[in-house]
């Protein structure tokens, strides 16, 4: 695959990455009824201490679908701003285990492997689109650094 697909590739995963770290934002904040029902929770966001959690929650959820769209816009000039993402992925999946292990019943197993398999595919595409990473094409010219 060639640089300049890989780069409108992971251009849009971060555009889309975006869209739902801003849908799952609206969710825990807004509508927040909506976004409980969505995962199961309801019975946590009708405590009002929960609810707040939950608002805190979202509004870091609304940081990193910005932070996620200025990324979208060059992604080679944001290269490094991809850690932003591969730190969420890692940080949720070791809460979601923390929880399951401990079993607060926060998340169920299959609430597990639903959130870490999309996890893992993130950080795999993360991975081989970046900018950086080798490409397969001989003859070409690698683009000089910055």
């Amino acid at each position: 695959m060639n640089r300049e697909t890989k780069i409108k590739m992971l251009s849009g995963l971060m555009w889309l990455l975006a869209a739902w770290e801003l849908l799952n934002a609206l969710g825990s904040t807004i509508f927040l009824n909506w976004g409980a029902a969505l995962y199961g929770w309801q019975e946590y966001a009708s405590n009002a201490q929960s609810a707040i959690v939950f608002h805190q929650y979202g509004m870091v959820l609304y940081v990193l679908a910005v932070a996620y769209a200025i990324i979208a816009t060059d992604v080679v000039k944001y290269e490094q701003m991809l850690w932003i993402v591969v730190v969420e992925q890692v940080v949720g999946a070791i809460t979601s285990t923390v929880e399951v292990l401990n079993a607060q019943q926060i998340i169920s197993w299959s609430n597990f492997a639903l959130v870490h398999t999309p996890q893992v595919i993130i950080i795999a595409l993360l991975w081989f689109l970046r900018p950086s990473a080798p490409s397969n094409q001989k003859g070409q010219a690698a683009p000089a650094a910055n």
